[in-house]
């Protein structure tokens, strides 16, 4: 994602205007060096592939009721890794075929990619923010500190919140999954009733 999202910084047509809201600056940038703009894209389609599937292996070291929240956070992610994909590959195909046939912003083939790209965004990013906090939810019914798990859940709820209210980029909820991975692996979640239970026999 990190190297998606450097890509429009380091090539001199999309330097100016990474990811511009304005499609005529947009698509200037991208007729001027497509093959930076899919493959900066193709990095964030990877991305949202390769965390689902990480935090498969992360959802399974969760136990007892634990786990039924683990599991409820990957299919939330899991849907949205499905529309970042389509958003994704409508920037990839459309978006580049669009703007290197010169269409401005009224073309109504245009306007129905933006308006989809839009709502994908926000489905995303309300879904991926909602499966942090249950993963938060998850963590804070394991034997680790409960704080860190309300965490994750105020988190996942303010980035709903902000890209309601504001807006939000795509790192926001990347960054979320990574220290989700790091905190999960560091303490080894598990349900305080299997502990208890191992305990009682030995």
């Amino acid at each position: 994602m990190m190297t998606g999202a450097a890509i429009p910084f380091l090539a001199s047509s999309l330097r100016e205007v990474p990811w511009s809201d304005d499609w005529q600056e947009l698509a200037a940038a991208i007729a001027g060096n497509p093959a930076a703009w899919v493959w900066a894209n193709g990095l964030f389609l990877a991305a949202a592939m390769l965390t689902t599937l990480g935090l498969v292996a992360f959802s399974i070291r969760f136990n007892g009721p634990s786990r039924s929240w683990a599991w409820m956070g990957l299919v939330a992610f899991a849907f949205a890794a499905v529309l970042e994909v389509v958003a994704r590959i409508i920037s990839v195909g459309p978006a580049t075929w669009a703007a290197q046939q010169g269409l401005d912003a009224t073309d109504v083939t245009v306007q129905a990619f933006i308006r989809l790209d839009e709502g994908l965004g926000v489905a995303f990013f309300i879904l991926g923010f909602l499966s942090l906090t249950l993963y938060g939810v998850a963590m804070t019914q394991t034997e680790g500190p409960s704080g860190i798990g309300w965490a994750f859940v105020a988190g996942g709820i303010l980035g709903i919140v902000l890209e309601l209210a504001w807006g939000t980029i795509p790192a926001f909820v990347y960054f979320g999954t990574a220290a989700l991975a790091m905190t999960t692996w560091r303490l080894g979640v598990t349900a305080p009733t299997r502990r208890r239970a191992a305990g009682q026999e030995t």
